[in-house]
Parts: structure tokens; C-alpha cells; sequence
């Protein structure tokens, strides 16, 4: 690793020198090129101009030699301004006639005694209506030397519009220059030597050409990497690049090389319209490249309506003249550098390493954006390194940007490694660098070696009043805590790559695996340490818990030689010491099988719902006035086709767990509803029928749908059927829960609060929840005589229900005595082994039809059986 980190330095550095080599080479080019522009200070030449604005366009040759307003100024100090107008400018040239005076060689190759003698005169401005060249004598009249066309068949015409200048013997040559343009203001002109006019064209060429091969590669890079990963950010880096690739080809003028006339002039007309495309595309690339979307920071919204408006004002843009559209680009684009380097700057507080390389690209890019426009519009110096700041800007940004994009795949890498390798709440390595860890050690053949599982001491409980922030903080610091305690363990046997010894489980616990082979300290106190750890961790909301944690520890067997399978039977050892004084336990082969796995539990369970396999028993509620039996308690059973009887008390949890729960009360529901309408039928007994539903049941979205839908279709009137809301956590805090009770009530349904005096179905319930039933719980029913506590719990219990206009239900009667103090108190309806034991439908009809007139004879003397669990 440290290699690797070593090798990455090397890399990094080797690249900065490379690039730092081709900056100075090129900063060199760029100083050669701009000195080979003709001047006053490398040169003997002396150059004067004046200029005269025609803003009518209307005045010709002979007016215009007429007229004395024309202004002196420096030959590139014209005031060009946004407008169509015309500039009639005068060019004077003074130099030396002698060879031997000339005192730079650069002028040397036009002065050779007899012949012609020339300069070039450039236009660096591809997009000029009018460049019309006269030479002025003093004894003859103007001679056109350069008339601009559309189409010439020079290309270099088209891209550095130029007219050679004819220098006579006597040292002094004057012209007059007419230029109009249909693009940006500023016009420079320049002036050459024919050797060096040629040396300036082939190395602007060279420049474009490595910007065309640049863009090329950086499009075909990016769309490699769209085909691979599918991520729309590549595609707009390549509409980027295009956007960029047509505009400056457009306003520089080297896209005659590439392209034909008629695409030229087509770019030229729409030239403004491709620098909002250019800002469209980059404002989009930049949001998604820096993940807003994945953040769902109220910036990206913004943004897309910030860019929708860009791309609606650059269609209308389309409807207006070329002078309007510049000054409406222009006017956007401060606001567009705002919004993005505000995108730019607020991800990088977040994450400077995700984008240090994004934002380094955007510095050379402000600073083209913001040079050429100034130079483009007359209020900066031209020179070629201004002048095409932008096309630099762009050269050196996308380098950038190849590093960026680097970084982000490498990063994207990193988090996808990271979401198999760690969980994405608490940051904490996942069960998967176990698993490897203990196959790792299979495959070497150890086998002195054991699992540990850590379970926070009632943590299931305490985690119902806590949100998920203290929940990821409390296994954050204790996996710090218990970090800290097996650092210098190497017993403790590290299982990531970064050192880490500990993974967290699902099941809201911790697990190591200790190499039994180097661990010196005695288990008993290796344990006790882990618990001690864990009891200074147990602070929730500034409460100190005086909780340890329970200890389960699974030791390598050859029946069970799978890292899950040993991960799994110390989570079984670490649940069976919960009633273990000392708090950890060993795991043992009898745990295993009186311990079915859940998950397969589970499965049997989704198999019985598809396939009908539960039965629903009834148990007889007596109306304890009458004697009349006036309604059931529906109880579900199932009976497993390897593990025979299950019960509710397995398997309910589990359903819960795997979130079944819904599927298993809608069944509950209608076949209690449709086994009432059959014993209504043949009975001709209108009773009540109670049905069990789970807190759970309560928060599902279809729940009151699923239930109208299941009473319309039988023949049952919600007036007649009660829910008994049993669950070991209180709903009264959740709206949602007390939202779907209000809209059963609506429906006519009768709500129950079930075991009442035991858990959390207590006197906060009744004050919180519409309910109209209370039914006390069987450990206060049964033989209520025998202990005088009991007994006035149970009376209080029904005087106070009665007292709140509630009927008061008592499940868990076993004998008359139970009966007649019950009803003393004002119980009104009695359930029990006293009267009948859960029964089948079939067997329940049967007691049904024995019955005079639906009531149990005064003188019933039940037999008594011990009550079991529902």
C-alpha cells in the first residue's frame, strides 16, 4: 500500500514536469509568433495612422481622400466599437532605403537593391464584410491593391484576410484602408514580412490543428466512457466540446480549413446561438458532473430552470439582428459564471479531492473567457496570446478535465467498492469482509479459530426512541471504543485492507474473528473487556445506560465450515445469553436445532400464504349478562409440513421481520369475514367476530382499501367486527396509526386494545387512542382470587373501563369462580378455557349447533385446561 502511494506520487509528479515543459514551450511559441509583428520597437520602421468612422456608410473613395477629420492613433488603438459603421483608416510607412542602415534582419529579405520590396498587411479578423486596400501616390490617383471576397479560392484569404503592401525606393509608402465587419468590434492589423507572414500562418496552424487534436481525442475518450458507463455527464462534455470546436472555428476562422464556405458562413450567422449551446452545455456538465442531482441540493433545481431560460433566450435570440444578439449573450454571461462557480465553490467545501481538478480546469477558462471577449470588443490590447485566449483557454482546460474525469471514474470506483465494502449510514466495514476474512482462513486450512459477535444490550428496545443519527453514532463510537481496545490485539485478526478488525451486522451487532493460536488472555476476561468497552459507549441523548452487551462466540467446526454459517451461530450464541447471568454463551449444536433458521422460516411462511396453509381456530366470547355466546376471537395456527405445530410466537415475529405481517392479516381478515358469513348461515347467530392486527398492519398505505374491498365483498357489516390491536411497541405517537384507527372507526369497526396491563397497552393508550373495547389481559383473569393483588388490578382495571364508557372484555376465565368475580366487577363479556378452547371451524359450528338458542347453560362446569399462548 505504501508502494502504491509512493508510485502515485512519482506519477502525479512526472505528469506536472511533462505539462510544465509543454507550458513553457508554448508560452514560447506564442512570444515568437507576436514578435514577428512589424513595429515601431523591432523595427526601423515608423509607423503613423489616423482614422476617420463612417457611420452612414455611405461615403466613397473620393470623399472620404476630401475629407480632413480623420484622427491620429496608434495603428491598433482605434476605437472599434459594436456597431454597424464603416473605418476608413490612413496607413504612413517610413524606413530606411539604405541596405546598410537597417539595423534588424528581419527587414532585410524585402530591401535587395532592385525589385519589388513588399510587406503584408493582415486583418486578424475572419468575419469582414469590407477590406479594401489603396495605395496612395502622391502624382497618381488611389491603386486598389486588396479587395476582400466572399469564396476565395486561398484559403489563408478567408482565415487572416491580408493584402501585400508595395513599398517604393524613396523610404515613404502611404495607403488607405476601408474595413467593416459583421462580428466582434476590434479589427488588429498587422504587418509582416512575407517570410514571416508565412512562419505566423504555419504556426497558427500547427496551434489549431493540435486544438482540433485535442477535442478529438478528449470526444472520442468521453464517448468510450458514455458506452461503459452509461452516465449522460459524458455526453455533455462532448456537446461541450463541439459547441467550443464550431465557435472558435467560427471566430477565428481556421474551420475554412476543415470546412466548406457555405458551412463557414452558416456558423458565422449563427455564431452567437453557439455560444449559449457552449454555456448550456457547460452549466449542465458541471451540475451533473458534481453530482447535484445525486445530492439533492436546492441548487440543481435552480439550475435546470436557469438553464432552460439560457436555452429559451438563445432561440429567441435567433429572431433578433447580430448587434442585439451579442449585447443579449453578454449580458447573460456574468450571471452564468455566478451561477456556476457558485456550483463549483459550494462542492468543493464539501469535497475538495472529488473537485480540485474541475475547479483547476475553470481557471484558465475564466481567464480566456474573459481576455478574449475584452479583446474581441475593443478594450483590451490585441496580441496572439489575447487574441485566441480562449482557444488556449479551452486547450488547457480540457487537459484538466481529462484529469478530472480520471478522478471522478477512480473516485466512482472507489464508491462503488466502498458500498460493497462498507455500509452507507454509519460508514462501518460490512459483513461481506468477514465472510472473506473467515473463508480466507478456511482456505489455509486454520481451524483454531473463533467468531464474536457483540450485541448492544437491549439496543432493539432503545433504538424505538432514538432517530438514525444517534442510532449511527452510538456503532460509530463504539466501534472506536472496541477499535481502540484490539488495536495492538494481534489476536484481533484485521479483515479490510485499511487495518479495521470490526464489521457491523444487519441485526444491529458487531463481529471480529480472533485467531485462538495468538490469543494469550484468558476468554473470560477477553469478554469482559468487550463488555466493560461497551458499558462506556451506552450514552443516549445524554443518558448513561447501565447496559454491557451480550457476547455470543461462534468456534470453528467441520459442520459448520462457512463464514456464514459460524457468523450465524455466533448471532445464535449471542441471543441465547441474553438469559445468561454473565451475559455471553458459546454456541452448540443443540442451539442449532432448536433454533430454525429464520430465513427459511421465512420462506415456509410466503410458501403457506400462497398456498392456503394456515387455518383459522375460534374461541367462544360469552356475554356474561346473558350467557349468550356473542361473538369469536379468531386465532391463527399453522401447522408446518416438517416442523408440524408452529407457533404464533415463532413465527409471528418473523413475519414481522421479513414483512409479511400485511400479507398474513389481509388473509386473517377475509377468511375470518367469510367463516362468519358461513356460521351466520347455518346457525342463524348474528355474532361478533375479533381478528388480530398488528401495529404494523396500521402504517400500511393500502390498508383501509384492502379492507373496505375484503367487507364489500362478504356478506358481514363492519358494525359486526372488532380489531384487536395487539402490538409490543406503542402506535400512539404515529399519526399515520391513529389516522387508519379513526377511518376504521368511520367504517363502523369496532377497535379492541388487547392485553391490557401488560406492555405498552396501558392507561397512555386509552388516553391517546379512539378505542371502544378494552380487554384485560389473562395473567389478572385467571384463578383472580388467589392473589389479592391480582384481584384488584383486575377490579380496577374494569371499573375504570366502565367509568370511560368502554366494554370490558376478560380473556383467560378457567373457572366459575373466575366467572362470577368477574362479573361482579362489571365485566361484560368473558373469554376462556372455562368455556371452550380455540377450535377449528368445523369443530366451532359443531359447539355452535349443540347450543339452545346460542347460550352456555348457567350450570356449565368447564373443563380446566392450562391456557397456552395465541
Amino acid at each position: 500500500m505504501i508502494f502504491s502511494e509512493f508510485s502515485k506520487r512519482i506519477s502525479t509528479a512526472l505528469i506536472a514536469i511533462i505539462l510544465l515543459a509543454i507550458v513553457v514551450s508554448f508560452a514560447g511559441l506564442i512570444h515568437n509568433i507576436d514578435q514577428k509583428n512589424i513595429n515601431e520597437l523591432n523595427s526601423d520602421f515608423t509607423i503613423n495612422s489616423s482614422y476617420y468612422i463612417d457611420k452612414s456608410n455611405n461615403i466613397d473613395l473620393n470623399n472620404i481622400l476630401s475629407n480632413t477629420d480623420f484622427i491620429a492613433s496608434k495603428l491598433n488603438s482605434i476605437p472599434y466599437a459594436l456597431a454597424q459603421q464603416s473605418y476608413w483608416i490612413k496607413l504612413s510607412l517610413h524606413y530606411p532605403i539604405d541596405k546598410t542602415s537597417i539595423t534588424t534582419s528581419a527587414q532585410k529579405s524585402f530591401i535587395q537593391g532592385s525589385g519589388n520590396k513588399q510587406l503584408i498587411l493582415m486583418a486578424e479578423h475572419s468575419m469582414l464584410d469590407t477590406f479594401i486596400v489603396y495605395q496612395l501616390n502622391a502624382l497618381t490617383a488611389p491603386e486598389k491593391i486588396y479587395h476582400k471576397r466572399a469564396n476565395s479560392k486561398e484559403l489563408s484569404q478567408n482565415v487572416y484576410p491580408y493584402a501585400r503592401l508595395k513599398l517604393n525606393q524613396f523610404g515613404h509608402s502611404e495607403y488607405l484602408i476601408k474595413v467593416k465587419n459583421s462580428g466582434p468590434p476590434n479589427i488588429p492589423l498587422l504587418l509582416f514580412t512575407p517570410q514571416d507572414f508565412e512562419q505566423r500562418v504555419l504556426l497558427s496552424q500547427l496551434i489549431y490543428g493540435a486544438f482540433i487534436g485535442i477535442l478529438l481525442i478528449m470526444a472520442i475518450y468521453n464517448l468510450v466512457l458514455f458506452f461503459a458507463d452509461k452516465d449522460k455527464v459524458y455526453l455533455l462534455y462532448i456537446g461541450y466540446l463541439l459547441s467550443a470546436f464550431a465557435l472558435l472555428s467560427s471566430l477565428t476562422g481556421y474551420g475554412y480549413f476543415l470546412f466548406s464556405d457555405r458551412v463557414m458562413q452558416l456558423l458565422s450567422k449563427y455564431i452567437i446561438f453557439t455560444h449559449f449551446l457552449l454555456i448550456i452545455f457547460l452549466l449542465l456538465f458541471t451540475l451533473y458532473f458534481l453530482r447535484y442531482d445525486r445530492l439533492k441540493h436546492w441548487a440543481y433545481k435552480y439550475s435546470l430552470v436557469f438553464s432552460i431560460v439560457i436555452s429559451l433566450l438563445g432561440l429567441y435570440s435567433l429572431s433578433l439582428n447580430e448587434l442585439t444578439q451579442t449585447k443579449l449573450f453578454f449580458s447573460l454571461q456574468p450571471l452564468f459564471y455566478i451561477v456556476v462557480l457558485f456550483l463549483i465553490l459550494n462542492r468543493l467545501k464539501r469535497d475538495f479531492l472529488w473537485a480540485r481538478f474541475y475547479f483547476l480546469s475553470w481557471l484558465p477558462l475564466l481567464g480566456g473567457a474573459i481576455i478574449q471577449p475584452l479583446v474581441l470588443l475593443n478594450q483590451l490590447e490585441y496580441s496572439f496570446l489575447t487574441g485566441n485566449a480562449l482557444l488556449f483557454a479551452i486547450m488547457i482546460e480540457v487537459t484538466f478535465m481529462a484529469f478530472a474525469l480520471a478522478e471522478r471514474i477512480r473516485r466512482n470506483e472507489q464508491e462503488k467498492l466502498a458500498m460493497v465494502a462498507y455500509h452507507q449510514s454509519n460508514h462501518l466495514p460490512r459483513q461481506t469482509n468477514l465472510d472473506h476474512k473467515i473463508s480466507q482462513l478456511i482456505a489455509e486450512g486454520k481451524q483454531d479459530f473463533t467468531v464474536i459477535v457483540i450485541k448492544p444490550e437491549q439496543f432493539h428496545r432503545i433504538e424505538l426512541y432514538i432517530n438514525e443519527q444517534i442510532r449511527v453514532q452510538f456503532f460509530q463510537h463504539l466501534n472506536l471504543k472496541l477499535s481502540s481496545l484490539f488495536r495492538f490485539n494481534d489476536a484481533v485478526l484485521n479483515i479490510t485492507e485499511q487495518f479495521e478488525k470490526l464489521c457491523y451486522l444487519e441485526n444491529s451487532s458487531l463481529a471480529i474473528v480472533i485467531d485462538n493460536s495468538l490469543n494469550e488472555q484468558d476468554i473470560a476476561l477477553f469478554v469482559n473487556s468487550i463488555q466493560q468497552a461497551a458499558r462506556d459507549v451506552f450514552y443516549i441523548k445524554d443518558l448513561k445506560l447501565p447496559l454491557s452487551a451480550y457476547i455470543g462466540l461462534a468456534n470453528f467446526s467441520a459442520h459448520d465450515s462457512s463464514s456464514k454459517s459460524m457468523i450465524n451461530n455466533a448471532s445464535i450464541a449471542a441471543n441465547k445469553a441474553e438469559l445468561t447471568q454473565n451475559k455471553w454463551a458459546y454456541f452448540t449444536q443443540k442451539d442449532n436445532q432448536s433454533s430454525p433458521s429464520s430465513i427459511q422460516l421465512a420462506i415456509d411462511l410466503q410458501q403457506a400464504i400462497t398456498t392456503q396453509g394456515f387455518e383459522l381456530f375460534h374461541q367462544p366470547q360469552i356475554d356474561l349478562k346473558t350467557n349468550k355466546v356473542c361473538g369469536s376471537e379468531c386465532l391463527i395456527r399453522w401447522h408446518h409440513p416438517t416442523l408440524g405445530h408452529v407457533s404464533p410466537d415463532i413465527f409471528i415475529p418473523v413475519a414481522e421481520d421479513f414483512g409479511l405481517i400485511p400479507s398474513i392479516t389481509l388473509w386473517v381478515v377475509e377468511t375470518a369475514l367469510s367463516q362468519q358469513a358461513a356460521l351466520t348461515e347455518h346457525t342463524g347467530l348474528n355474532h361478533m367476530v375479533s381478528i388480530n392486527i398488528s401495529g404494523k398492519d396500521l402504517i400500511q398505505a393500502n390498508f383501509i382499501d384492502d379492507i373496505t374491498k375484503i367487507i364489500n365483498r362478504s356478506d358481514i357489516k363492519a358494525e359486526k367486527i372488532i380489531f384487536e390491536l395487539t402490538e409490543s411497541v406503542s402506535f400512539a405517537q404515529n399519526n399515520i396509526a391513529i389516522e387508519t384507527i379513526e377511518n376504521l372507526i368511520k367504517l363502523g369497526i369496532t377497535i379492541s386494545l388487547d392485553d391490557f396491563g401488560t406492555g405498552y397497552a396501558s392507561m397512555s393508550q386509552i388516553n391517546q387512542l379512539p378505542f371502544q373495547e378494552l380487554k384485560v389481559d389473562r395473567e389478572f383473569v385467571e384463578n383472580v382470587c388467589s392473589n389479592n393483588k391480582r384481584k384488584v388490578i383486575a377490579e380496577t382495571a374494569v371499573k375504570m373501563a366502565k367509568g370511560l364508557g368502554l366494554e370490558v372484555v376478560a380473556e383467560g376465565i378457567n373457572s366459575s369462580l373466575d366467572e362470577e368475580t368477574l362479573r361482579s366487577f362489571g365485566c361484560d363479556i368473558g373469554q376462556g378455557y372455562y368455556y371452550a378452547k380455540p377450535m377449528s371451524y368445523e369443530q366451532y359450528l359443531s359447539w355452535l349447533n349443540h347450543l339452545s338458542n346460542g347460550q352456555i347453560p348457567a350450570s356449565l362446569e368447564g373443563e380446566y385446561i392450562p391456557a397456552s399462548l395465541k
